[in-house]
């Protein structure tokens, strides 16, 4: 699907900190990721036609418990955060593992997504966005991990040191020309 034009422009949300927990679909929000929603207040200046979420909680609280005005949250669940494998990955290793799966892309851990098998399947999804709507402006709020390989995919200096430094919450822009931009705004 690599396009150099595309009919919308999409803004994508990574989720404020949330508290760790097993149950990844549940995890909700730290304090501190609530108290950082306030920051999302800007994302009212960009005229957004349409929202989609993540169903995983982390993600979906982010938008809903926002200050940004939406009228209605669409959930895909082909925005839901990537498997990195069937086993437990501890936080202890969990950069390391993120780390190989970016110099690896094609291979995933055991039963787990490798960043091209993710990258399709959100690529599926914008494509669809494609051929639905035109000249929108479309919110995203997913996970670290599926904004950082789509964000490689527009841009592919955007690697693993900038996945990295992002935050919780944190905003990207994708033009209509493919172009990205941070736009996370912090008061």
């Amino acid at each position: 699907m690599k396009v150099n034009i595309m009919n919308n422009t999409y803004i994508l949300l990574r989720h404020a900190h949330s508290s760790y927990t097993s149950d990844d679909y549940n995890r909700p929000l730290s304090n501190r990721g609530i108290h950082s929603l306030s920051n999302l207040y800007f994302l009212n200046d960009y005229n957004i036609d349409y929202y989609f979420s993540s169903p995983f909680k982390r993600a979906f609280d982010t938008l809903y418990k926002s200050p940004i005005n939406f009228d209605k949250i669409h959930i895909d669940d082909r925005l839901k955060e990537r498997v990195l494998s069937s086993s437990y990955v501890d936080d202890n290793d969990f950069k390391s593992v993120i780390k190989y799966l970016w110099e690896n892309t094609s291979y995933p851990l055991p039963g787990g997504e490798s960043n091209v098998t993710a990258l399709n399947r959100v690529l599926d999804f914008l494509k669809d966005l494609e051929h639905k709507y035109s000249n929108q402006t479309i919110l995203i709020t997913s996970h670290g991990n599926i904004i950082g390989i789509l964000l490689n995919y527009f841009d592919s200096t955007f690697n693993y040191k900038q996945w990295e430094e992002m935050t919780f919450p944190d905003c990207y822009i994708i033009n209509k020309d493919s172009s990205i931009k941070r736009i996370m705004i912090y008061w």
